[in-house]
This record gives C-alpha cells, sequence and structure tokens, in this order.
C-alpha cells in the first residue's frame, strides 16, 4: 500500500491520466482530532472507485451543454441556494468558477444535511489542477498506529471515521475552465445530524471577518473572549446561532499571534503613527548586530508634561511576565498633585544590567528637556544605585524602607532587631543619636560581623531618616507605589501578549490612571470641603489653595496644631526664633524661625522641607501671630488645584483610539438599521443590495489604494525591520527542559515547604513588622506620635 493511498492522497490511475501528477491537498481536518491523530483511507479501493466514478461519471456530464449549467460565480450567490430542498440530482446542473467556490457550496450542502465536509484527492496536468474531490469529514480510516502508541499520556480521542461513501468529484471544462460535477453521493454508512447539530461540527465553526474584527476590536477594550462570545450570542438571539465555539475564538487569536512574524518592527510602527497624532511623543530603540529589538523607551506628550510638574521625585521599578518574551518592564512613576500614581515613562528591555538602567535614564533625561529629579526611590537593586550616580549625580537616592525590613527579615530573622532597626530608620533623631541607637542595637544582638548589616550601614545615607532630613520626598518612604501600579497594569497586560499587543493594552492603563486624576479635579472644582478643626481660617486657606486629597492630610496637622504652644520668642532683629512644645510632654521642643511678617517660616522639624506641607509647630507659630492665610511660601505649588494650570494638556487621542471611535459609531448605526430591516422582507432586500454594493465599492477602492503598503512605512534610520526577542515559555520551566527545583518560599531552602518550614514561626513575627510597612506612603506625612524623639537640626538662614 502506497503513503499516497494511505492517506487519501494519491495519483488517479487509468485513462486520460497519463503524465499527469498529483498533489496533496490542505484537509479541513476535525478539530477533535489531534495531528497524530490522523485518519487514513486504507481501502485501496477507493482509487479505483475514484478512477470508475470520474471515468463513467465524464461521459455523463459531456452530454450537458455550457448553457444548461446554473453557473455559481461568486460565494455570495451560494446564499440564494435551497440547500435543504436540493436533491443529488439537482447537484449535476451546478457548475463553478473555481475549487474555491465549489467547496463551499459542498460545505453549505453538507451543513444542512447533518455531515461536515473536507477537501481530498486532487489530480493536476502540469501544473494546473484539473479534478478535485470533495469527502464526507467521516471518510477514511484512523491509522492503525494510533492505537498502540507507547507512553500515552492522554485518553485516546473519539473515534471519528468510519469510511463514509459520500463524496463529491469535480472536473475542469478545458475550454470554459469551469468546473463540473462528475460524481456526487450522498449515502452515508453513519447517522447525519440535526440541522442544528452540524453547525457545530468543527468544518462548519468559523467566524467571518466582520466577527474577527469586531473581536479584536472588544479584546482591545480589554474584554474577555467569553464575554465577547456572551455578548455575540446575545446579538444572535442564542449561544446556539453563534457559528463558533469559544475555542474557535482562541484559535483565531492564537493564529494571529503567530502570523505577527514582525511584532517588534509592528510595535515600532504603532509607536510612529502614534506620533502622527502626538507629535510631542518621545520614543527611542535599540537593536543588536543581529537586528533583535533589546531596549524600548516611550513617553508621550502628557506624560512629559506631568514630569514637568510632578517630576521632582521619580520611583522606578521592574516588573515580570508582562509579554511574551518576558521581556522586564521597567515603569518610572511619580505623584501628582491629588496624592495620586502618575506614570512618567516605561520602557521594556532585555536585561537589568548596570548599562541598560544608564541607557534608561539617559532617555528619560533626554525625553523631559534635561530636567533631573530631586529625589530618586528605588528597592535598593545597585545597578539601579550606580546608574542614578552615573546620570543623576546630584539626586537625592533613598532605598525603599519596605525592601530593608524585609532584607531584615530574612538576613537575621529576630523580630526585636527588626523593630529596632525600623525606628533607627523611620526615628527624626539627630546624627549622633542615631549612630548611637545603632552600635548598642548592632552590640545588643551581636551582629556586628554579619556582611549585611555593615552594607547597610555604609548606606545609611539613603535610608535612615537622621541623613535625609530636609530632603524633599513628597511622602515617599517606600516603592509600594511601584507595586500598586504593577497591580494595576496587571489587570490590562498578559504574559501572553505581544509587543504591540502589549503597547496598546499598556496605552489602555495609562488612559484608566489619567482618569482617576480627572476624576479628582471634578470632585475638586463642583464642591469644596466642609470645616472641622478650630482653626477655622487657617483651614479654609488651605481648602482654597490645596486638593482635597493634600486638604485631608492636612486637617491632623491643623488638629495637632492645637495642642502646641510657644514656650518662647527671641527677637533677632530681621526674624523671630520662637520655641515651641506639645502641651503636656515638656522636653520635647523644636524652634521655629519666622520673619517679622511671617512671609518666610521654617522648622528645625523640616517637614516642610521633607513633604512640602507646614507642620503643627509652623501653624503654632502663625496662630500666635494671629495669621489668617497661609503664607504662599509656604504652600507648594505642586500641591495645588492649579499646579497643571500653565501646563499645556497633550491631546491624548493616538490613530488606534480615534479608528476604534468610528467603527463602534457605524456598528451602533447599523446595529439599529439591523434592527429595523429584518422584519420586512422589502426592507431587508434593500438593505442586502446597498451593503453588498458598498461593501464591493470600498474593496476595489482598497484594493487600488497602494499608499499605505502592508509592511508599514521606512524605519527612520534606513536599517532593516527590527526582530523579535526570543519567545520564552512561560509556563513549566521555560526553555531551559528540566524539573523545577522546589524550594520554601520563606528561607528558599531545599527539602520543605512554607508550612513545613522550621523557622517560619521565628519569621512570622518579623515579618509583621515589615507588612506594616505597606501602608506608609498613604500616612503621608511623618507623625512620629509613637515616642520617636523630635530632634532640633540648626537654625537654617535666609
Amino acid at each position: 500500500m502506497s503513503d499516497g493511498a494511505e492517506h487519501g492522497v494519491g495519483s488517479f490511475e487509468g485513462e486520460g491520466s497519463a503524465g499527469m501528477e498529483s498533489d496533496e491537498y490542505d484537509f479541513q481536518e476535525d478539530e477533535t482530532e489531534h495531528d497524530h491523530h490522523a485518519e487514513a483511507d486504507v481501502d485501496n479501493r477507493d482509487a479505483v472507485e475514484l478512477e470508475d466514478s470520474l471515468d463513467g461519471a465524464g461521459g455523463m456530464s459531456d452530454n450537458y451543454a455550457e448553457d444548461e449549467f446554473y453557473a455559481v460565480n461568486s460565494v455570495e450567490s451560494i446564499g440564494w441556494i435551497d440547500f435543504l430542498n436540493l436533491s443529488e440530482e439537482d447537484v449535476f446542473w451546478f457548475n463553478f468558477a473555481d475549487v474555491d467556490i465549489a467547496f463551499e457550496f459542498y460545505q453549505k450542502y453538507a451543513k444542512h444535511h447533518g455531515f461536515g465536509a473536507r477537501r481530498s484527492r486532487s489530480e493536476k496536468r502540469g501544473e494546473v489542477r484539473i479534478r478535485q474531490e470533495f469527502v464526507c469529514h467521516r471518510q477514511g480510516y484512523r491509522s492503525p498506529k494510533f492505537y498502540s502508541m507507547p507512553n500515552r499520556q492522554k485518553r485516546p480521542r473519539a473515534e471519528t471515521r468510519c469510511g463514509c461513501p459520500a463524496r463529491m468529484l469535480l472536473r475542469m471544462d478545458d475550454e470554459s475552465r469551469h468546473w463540473h460535477v462528475a460524481y456526487f453521493s450522498d449515502a452515508h454508512n453513519h447517522h447525519v445530524l440535526e440541522l442544528r447539530f452540524s453547525s457545530m461540527l468543527p468544518g462548519h465553526r468559523r467566524m467571518s471577518e466582520a466577527d474577527i474584527e469586531q473581536m479584536n476590536d472588544m479584546r482591545k477594550g480589554g474584554i474577555g473572549v467569553s464575554r465577547i462570545h456572551g455578548f455575540m450570542a446575545s446579538l444572535a438571539g442564542g449561544y446556539h446561532n453563534v457559528p463558533y465555539t469559544t475555542r474557535d475564538m482562541h484559535h483565531v487569536n492564537a493564529k494571529q499571534r503567530r502570523e505577527g512574524v514582525l511584532d517588534a518592527e509592528s510595535c515600532l510602527r504603532y509607536l510612529r503613527q502614534c506620533k502622527t497624532n502626538d507629535p510631542a511623543l518621545y520614543y527611542k530603540e535599540v537593536v543588536d548586530g543581529e537586528g533583535v529589538l533589546q531596549y524600548l523607551f516611550w513617553c508621550d506628550g502628557t506624560s512629559q508634561i506631568n514630569y514637568q510638574v510632578f517630576g521632582d521625585v521619580v520611583a522606578f521599578d521592574a516588573t515580570y511576565k508582562k509579554n511574551v518574551y518576558l521581556s522586564p518592564l521597567v515603569v518610572f512613576s511619580g505623584v501628582n498633585h491629588h496624592n495620586q500614581t502618575v506614570i512618567f515613562a516605561a520602557a521594556l528591555v532585555a536585561d537589568e544590567k548596570e548599562e541598560t538602567y544608564v541607557w534608561l535614564l539617559q532617555q528619560l533625561q533626554t525625553s523631559m528637556k534635561g530636567k533631573a529629579p530631586v529625589s530618586i526611590i528605588t528597592d535598593g537593586d545597585r545597578q539601579m544605585k550606580s546608574a542614578i550616580e552615573q546620570v543623576f549625580p546630584e539626586a537625592h537616592h533613598r532605598l525603599c524602607a519596605w525592601h530593608l525590613l524585609r532584607n531584615a527579615t530574612s538576613n537575621i530573622g529576630k523580630p526585636k532587631f527588626t523593630r529596632m532597626l525600623r525606628d533607627c530608620m523611620l526615628g527624626d533623631y539627630e546624627v549622633r543619636t542615631f549612630q548611637r541607637k545603632w552600635f548598642e542595637m548592632v552590640e545588643k544582638f551581636g551582629v556586628a560581623d554579619k556582611r549585611w548589616v555593615q552594607d547597610m550601614y555604609e548606606r545609611r545615607h539613603s535610608w535612615a531618616t537622621a541623613h535625609i532630613r530636609g530632603k524633599f520626598f513628597a511622602g515617599f518612604r517606600t516603592t509600594s507605589r511601584c507595586e500598586g501600579l504593577h497591580a494595576v497594569i496587571s489587570r490590562y497586560v498578559k504574559s501572553r501578549y505581544s509587543y504591540t499587543e502589549f503597547l496598546r493594552h499598556f496605552h489602555r492603563c495609562l488612559m484608566f490612571v489619567r482618569a482617576k486624576e480627572v476624576e479628582a479635579d471634578v470632585e475638586c472644582a463642583k464642591g469644596d470641603p466642609v470645616m472641622t478643626t478650630n482653626l477655622k481660617q487657617l483651614e479654609r486657606s488651605a481648602a482654597e489653595n490645596y486638593t482635597h486629597a493634600i486638604f485631608y492630610l492636612f486637617v491632623p496637622i491643623l488638629d495637632r496644631a492645637c495642642a502646641m504652644r510657644v514656650v518662647d520668642s527671641e527677637d533677632n532683629g530681621s526674624y523671630f526664633i520662637h520655641t515651641v512644645s506639645r502641651y503636656g510632654t515638656p522636653g520635647k521642643d523644636w524652634r521655629v524661625i519666622a520673619t517679622s511678617d511671617t512671609r518666610e517660616v521654617r522648622c528645625t522639624c523640616m517637614r516642610m522641607e521633607c513633604f512640602g506641607v507646614p507642620c503643627e509647630h509652623i501653624i503654632a507659630v502663625l496662630v500666635l501671630n494671629n495669621v489668617h492665610e497661609i503664607p504662599r511660601s509656604l504652600i507648594l505649588q505642586r500641591w495645588t488645584k492649579d499646579a497643571k494650570l500653565v501646563a499645556v494638556q497633550s491631546m491624548g487621542v493616538i490613530w488606534d483610539s480615534v479608528q476604534l471611535t468610528q467603527h463602534w459609531c457605524l456598528m451602533d448605526w447599523y446595529r439599529k438599521v439591523c434592527k429595523i430591516a429584518c422584519h420586512n422582507t422589502e426592507k431587508f432586500q434593500f438593505v442586502r443590495d446597498i451593503a453588498m454594493l458598498m461593501l464591493k465599492h470600498f474593496e476595489n477602492e482598497d484594493a487600488r489604494d497602494t499608499r499605505f503598503p502592508p509592511e508599514g512605512p521606512p524605519t527612520e534610520d534606513g536599517r532593516g525591520p527590527a526582530r523579535n526577542p526570543p519567545r520564552r515559555n512561560t509556563k513549566g520551566n521555560g526553555a531551559h527542559g528540566g524539573k523545577k527545583t522546589q524550594r520554601c518560599r520563606l528561607c528558599w531552602e531545599v527539602g520543605h515547604n512554607r508550612t513545613t518550614c522550621p523557622v517560619r514561626r521565628t519569621m512570622e513575627s518579623s515579618s509583621a513588622v515589615a507588612d506594616d510597612m505597606d501602608s506608609m506612603d498613604t500616612n503621608m506625612l511623618y507623625d512620629n506620635q509613637s515616642g520617636d524623639v523630635y530632634a532640633t537640626a540648626e537654625i537654617p538662614s535666609f
């Protein structure tokens, strides 16, 4: 038995076949059959039957003249045929312009008569196909080798092939080049399905181009496939009227991803197209010697405006598994005047080396017109620290307090040590007091020889409040804002997304973040907060200037100011030095220096310099001087309602959003037309004819339009298209193979898990201390009411 006969594809033997070649044609395989379950026609009689039927039927079809046949020249004309009442004899009266139209005809016939169809053998004369066979989807038999597969992991799939003899044979007429039915049999050796069930056979489950386009548009809006399928069912009047399943939709999505061969170049083209609508958009890419995309940095016009206003403090961190290449995503973020996270820029990188972060910071500096941040906060990555020192040497670098306490838990494992470290880290001490407490703590726990402890002390200028007092961090103590932002991004992007899909969905996330700012602006504009403190005039002044979010952070300061007393005032001519103490707490004093007109006021606690909001000690001095409005020197512009007044807002509209809006407008209008026209035959025919006419017209126009070639505009620097990075498997152990070593999530040792970890009880109490840091950035101010000693700094000069 030949290989061709085994798979139902072979040469036609007999008269008229000399010198003809046969070719294999793609099968419309049953979706329930996997590749290793390929079915085979193992009966040699099929070849003989095909030869005899073609030779016998050839003489029959020759008896008909060309004008006696019903010519089917387009797929649209198939829709007029009544397949339910079409007999076997009637089929011979049709001829077809090409094989694809003929197969569509047989597919429709099969659907209405309860079976599926697929292409089978074909015959060529030279390079021209002259014969084609269509068969029932249950034709042939499963190859015997698939019944005895060794090491089978899954249950064998259901048997679907039973050697059904139903088939349709076509022959091309040499003169007219039309395809005629040479043989047709509708005799099945199995039960056929009802029409309502046959539509769910794999050969009949398909998505139209319109459905695929609508699904793609809805997926751009973040709607899942299951919900889209439900929406399609509601439009069609039920799930039974939708000719495809969610699995088919997933297959279409997977096929589209596979076809996106030039994904890297496609995402660059997407950014170039965005730039046509947002000229301020900045992006920069780096490819290696082989043309593979390594780094991609981008920020739009609105992000640049936000940076000019709120870019004094920048936090950045890397997150993972946000694309199919597993390229780390680096997001530069900050805090706006509503105490909300704002995104300045983002980047996809191939690695996290020092030179990578140097390049990213240089791109940030270039895109932001050379403006350098005042302060930067990171999670303590050494490559980040080195890059910051090279690009922004004047910026204050702060390490995340939460990460430091978590490292203390894992490196030392003593809850009391973690608590004392927290006091040293956040206590508002003088430098001498901090050093004394640090060495007492180290000596008490006997950890002086620990390398981690030594390294922490060397980096104390980046985390100890005693060393960073007076430096502006806008309330940042941890990178919890970054972690929260990563959680938001995770709702929009998935690890299976290509670069192009990632950019589209990341833009949606960006629009969501900015929409929250708009909502906060509306809240500030539509009403004023209620006054609740005893210092009504100062509270009203704060409400008029600050946004609601900052105002509500300032109200507790006004309450605490009522407990402050000015115990001494010293006149130095051009300014006064006031000594302020909390009522009922002797020994804790702060000195406030103020000009005689109280236009310039400073305090030794330096919380005004750290956060940008007056402390309770300054408020006590203002009350002493009967000041009813907060001086302008004490109101930081970045916290006010008018912080972005001078900034020109970007439109924030990209080409894809315009196209999507137009698509939904047309969909809305045509849904209304369909709802009205479907109830009346005349209206239906009128709308159908108009729609087909417009479709034909637009298709012809698009075929002649060569302004936008499929490959898109040429690259800016004349190089070839950027190549995709290697795809990494997001399941299992990736490309490395082998079984992944399981480690404990607490101590990272092998041999047990976190439930049976021997040090779990010790570490749980320590972790509770570190977990308290998660809410620090929400409580923006340094309240320090838990016993921390307030230090007295040197009096600053004006």
